[in-house]
């Protein structure tokens, strides 16, 4: 066999080169948003007490993103269901309209779908928050006053046309009054009404994993 031949076995595999060097790919893991993140969602639809029911359905999207490190997790335009828990009417007396809701499923842009655990952190507007998932709302006394008040005047006014006379004023303002008592006692408060734009705000109790 000559020399010439002989190199070339020899070399043979180091003419071909080296092999291709195969890096395993990296798994990126999945960006966890942490417990007690704060989600601002806007309502979609109007819920109010005077008609609402426990197992309602709730309609919501967010309405500013949520990161994880310097990453979007949760777009703006995220849609939020929820549930009516429970739907209280004020009182005819006392008592004010409140209604316990619950948020439980994300619907991402993507169409990926995620449960979520959350409490509610702030409701908009003037409404007070109860508990971790309770919207009251206002009291009606300033109103049922004034209507006892307007229904006096009423009432005199018109005892004292007829009466022409202070005693005439007196029974007409007694007239008056009981009608605004009246008025007060057979109606009911303020309904709690949470419009389109409502803004509230879900605060996670577990952490979100997409």
């Amino acid at each position: 066999m000559g020399t010439l031949v002989l190199a070339m076995i020899l070399l043979g595999p180091m003419a071909q080169g080296p092999k291709e060097l195969k890096v395993p790919e990296v798994v990126k893991p999945p960006l966890v948003v942490a417990e007690g993140t704060i989600i601002p969602v806007s309502l979609i639809t109007e819920m109010s007490t005077e008609h609402a029911k426990p197992g309602d359905g709730i309609y919501a999207r967010t309405i500013f993103p949520v990161t994880v490190n310097n990453e979007i997790v949760i777009p703006v335009d995220t849609y939020v269901r929820g549930r009516v828990v429970n739907a209280e009417r004020p009182g005819r007396v006392k008592g004010k309209a409140e209604f316990t809701i619950n948020f439980h499923t994300l619907v991402m842009p993507s169409g990926l779908t995620l449960p979520i655990f959350g409490s509610l952190g702030g409701a908009g507007g003037t409404n007070e928050r109860r508990g971790e998932a309770t919207v009251v709302g206002e009291a009606s006394k300033g109103e049922d006053a004034a209507a006892i008040g307007t229904t006096t005047v009423t009432g005199a006014g018109v005892g004292g046309i007829g009466a022409r006379s202070v005693g005439g004023a007196v029974i007409g303002a007694g007239i008056g009054a009981a009608a605004g008592v009246a008025q007060v006692l057979f109606g009911r408060g303020k309904d709690l009404v949470l419009t389109p734009g409502t803004t509230l705000e879900i605060v996670l109790d577990r952490p979100l994993e997409p």
